[in-house]
């Protein structure tokens, strides 16, 4: 859990991009929480993904970030960070956030469709949970020294990987209200 205590202990990049991480989760939460039961897991009626499938899609990014982002600690972890410039900036060029933009999720993060939204949402939950708590754990690791490319992106540091993973999140909210207000008509 991000509590205001836990976040004034971190280094200001780590704070910025767990209280990112916390913030988005808890939108989600909050419109799923408004979502109807019986639209969770109908099918989208546009063939598109069902409600269940984009939390699954967003479990599979998740797990992916994740281990990304571990093997960046292990890279860093006696490195101490020396920078504290915001993280956000960095990446308000590329619009991840920007619904509008139809994407094509990689084969390796698309949803095969075989959970349950229950299911779905507590491995994403749990995906999260566990990402901020690796952030938290290499709190003033010199995470933005270490780069991978990403396939839409280009090359992203630990910290634009991390803050990525909540903008993305944010990017499907729109789509998941969508989906369930064409399911009410």
């Amino acid at each position: 859990m991000t509590t205001p205590d836990t976040l004034s202990r971190l280094h200001p990049r780590t704070a910025e991009v767990v209280q990112a991480l916390h913030d988005a989760q808890e939108e989600m939460e909050a419109l799923l929480a408004t979502i109807p039961a019986a639209h969770r897991e109908a099918p989208a009626t546009d063939g598109a993904w069902s409600i269940a499938q984009v939390v699954e899609h967003l479990a599979l990014v998740e797990d992916g970030s994740g281990r990304l982002l571990g093997n960046f600690i292990k890279q860093v972890r006696d490195v101490p960070e020396t920078e504290t410039d915001a993280i956000a900036p960095t990446l308000e060029d590329q619009r991840i956030w920007d619904a509008s933009r139809s994407r094509v999720a990689p084969e390796i993060v698309s949803p095969k469709g075989q959970l349950s939204y229950e299911e779905a949402l507590s491995r994403q939950s749990a995906a999260r949970a566990r990402l901020m708590d690796a952030l938290v754990a290499a709190s003033g690791c010199a995470l933005g020294t270490v780069t991978r490319p990403h396939p839409a992106l280009g090359t992203l540091n630990g910290y634009q990987w991390a803050l990525f993973t909540a903008q993305h999140q944010r990017r499907h909210l729109p789509q998941i209200a969508a989906i369930s207000s064409s399911l009410s008509s």
